[in-house]
């Protein structure tokens, strides 16, 4: 709704109320901060869910996996973005101008084909838990468009297949490749092959630095 009077400037709304904010944070958040930002967000998400509203998400679904990819982090701090993009940029004021960065360059980003799953080399064993609390081993496929994605140069990897197949970790972010626990490397014909040497060199460091992490974790066990 519009009021209009001698008094009473107009802000022409945008398509996301984060557009908005942008322009004018203080008078939104109270203060320019990152954490306010998160709260707002989530505040005005529940608002619309309580109103029955079903606008599409203010953020892409996996805007944190890509907060991971660009800060170079091994996770998304589990979703939570706003704390990923604080320990990379530890001032509030500064960290609202690092996502409005990093949002923009998720909305204009271009994927670039690494690899795409072989046909003949898509089953893979995983343990499902029944009712009784049991784990029990079954074959499954793997979508049959999977693709390793890459969209810069920072490392890890995204996992791409076709919206009607069913796949939990479709458009997720990957440190490395063997942070992907059904990840083989005969599964894959390689599209890129500078980019695929690339993940692997990485992934041989992930590698050693989870192998360092393991020793002192169980080294700290162990002393007295």
């Amino acid at each position: 709704m519009e009021y209009t009077g001698e008094n009473i400037k107009v802000i022409p709304w945008k398509d996301s109320i984060l557009d908005t904010i942008r322009e004018r944070p203080g008078m939104y958040l109270g203060r320019k901060s990152l954490t306010a930002l998160w709260y707002f967000l989530h505040g005005w998400q529940m608002a619309r869910w309580r109103m029955g509203r079903e606008d599409p998400p203010e953020l892409p679904q996996h805007f944190a996996d890509w907060v991971g990819y660009r800060l170079h982090m091994e996770s998304d701090r589990s979703g939570f973005w706003y704390l990923a993009i604080l320990e990379s940029v530890r001032d509030e004021e500064i960290a609202v101008d690092r996502f409005y960065d990093l949002r923009d360059e998720c909305f204009k980003r271009q994927p670039r084909l690494v690899a795409r799953i072989r046909d003949d080399r898509r089953e893979y064993r995983i343990g499902r838990m029944d009712a009784q609390g049991n784990i029990a081993w079954v074959t499954e496929l793997l979508p049959k468009s999977l693709e390793i994605i890459v969209y810069t140069n920072d490392p890890g990897f995204f996992l791409r297949c076709d919206p009607e197949e069913s796949f939990f970790n479709n458009g997720r972010f990957f440190s490395a490749l063997s942070a992907w626990h059904q990840f083989e490397p005969d599964r894959f014909d390689i599209e890129d092959a500078t980019t695929w040497d690339r993940l692997v060199e990485e992934n041989a460091r992930y590698k050693r630095n989870l192998a360092k992490r393991r020793a002192r974790r169980q080294k700290k066990l162990g002393s007295p």
